[in-house]
């Protein structure tokens, strides 16, 4: 299955296990997004409000689209909110609306109907990227950072598998129409992403094998915080030389700190070779960053990585640095 780079797809989906770093990678697609002069909605759901946090504590609501960067913005999806928005557009009575959101027997009906959150997720990302005003679309590009891996391919399917199941109405016309969107590659991609050790990678890959039997466009592997090459294999054996001759003191503890550099790198990149051939997508490194805490500025870096990759940045807008 194969696509235009990520970024000149409508909308870009991020997928990955707890922990791998998604929403910074998340982030760093929407700010190359908007770097490269599209008009970018970053979007995060389960109201995680990782995202804030990333953009110097901005207040990312699910009222309305928050202004992050320069042509880059966010919003948060809420299941409930997202429910309440979907009735009242179907019934168009907004006292049976109100009535219906305050009852406890109705949210817990929603609560537990299998695939309705997720499905009322979706459909507000489809409303978002679909929506038109002055007879253009008001979003080129949609980025939605997902859940973790399972629920996050919960809810990239969830449409199909309304479509299958129901037998006609709105709810099954309006999942066609999300399915056919969500799984074409010319307007959708899928980045999985994941850090250079085995478990994230195994993963990564079951992921993506996943979404290919889904018949979901993955589109590219994201390989987040390697470190820094600075050593060639043939620098090993020079340096346990300089070990070996002088074992002791400043000198030693140096060659020793380098040693373990190089035999992590040769580690991550035997994980990238690994993840590249499981995955059979573009493999697009991320460089490990040294902070305390991740801001506006680390994941500018994240992003001028990203954009160095065809894979990723829009045709003819290579963005680096």
């Amino acid at each position: 299955m194969t696509g235009p780079p990520l970024l000149d797809r409508r909308l870009c989906f991020v997928l990955g296990k707890g922990g791998v770093g998604k929403s910074t990678v998340a982030a760093a697609l929407g700010l190359l997004g908007a770097r490269a002069g599209r008009r970018t909605l970053l979007v995060e759901v389960a109201a995680r409000r990782r995202l804030s946090r990333l953009f110097a504590g901005a207040a990312i609501g699910a009222d309305r689209p928050t202004e992050l960067a320069p042509g880059l913005f966010g919003l948060s999806i809420e299941a409930e909110r997202a429910m309440e928005e979907y009735l009242d557009m179907q019934l168009k009575v907004r006292p049976l609306v109100d009535l219906l959101v305050k009852s406890r027997a109705f949210h817990s009906f929603a609560a537990a109907a299998p695939g309705l959150p997720e499905l009322v997720t979706l459909g507000k990302i489809w409303e978002l990227a679909t929506h038109v005003e002055d007879g253009r679309p008001v979003w080129d590009v949609l980025v939605v950072d997902l859940p973790a891996t399972g629920h996050g391919i919960a809810l990239l399917e969830v449409a199909g598998r309304v479509h299958e199941l129901a037998a006609s109405g709105p709810i099954r016309e309006q999942s066609a129409k999300i399915a056919e969107v969500v799984g074409h590659p010319a307007a959708t991609g899928i980045a999985v992403v994941a850090r250079p050790e085995e478990l994230a990678v195994t993963e990564a890959t079951e992921a993506v094998a996943a979404l290919r039997e889904k018949g979901l466009p993955a589109a590219v592997a994201v390989m987040n915080g390697v470190c820094a090459r600075r050593f060639t294999p043939e620098d090993v054996p020079v340096l346990e030389a300089a070990l070996a001759a002088t074992p002791d003191g400043a000198a030693a503890t140096a060659v020793r700190a380098a040693l373990a550099h190089a035999h992590r790198e040769r580690r991550e990149q035997g994980q990238s070779a690994q993840l590249a051939e499981g995955v059979d997508l573009p493999v697009v490194e991320l460089p490990e960053l040294i902070t305390a805490r991740m801001d506006l500025d680390g994941v500018g870096i994240l992003a001028g990585a990203l954009g160095a990759s065809p894979a990723v940045a829009p045709a003819g807008t290579r963005v680096a640095g």
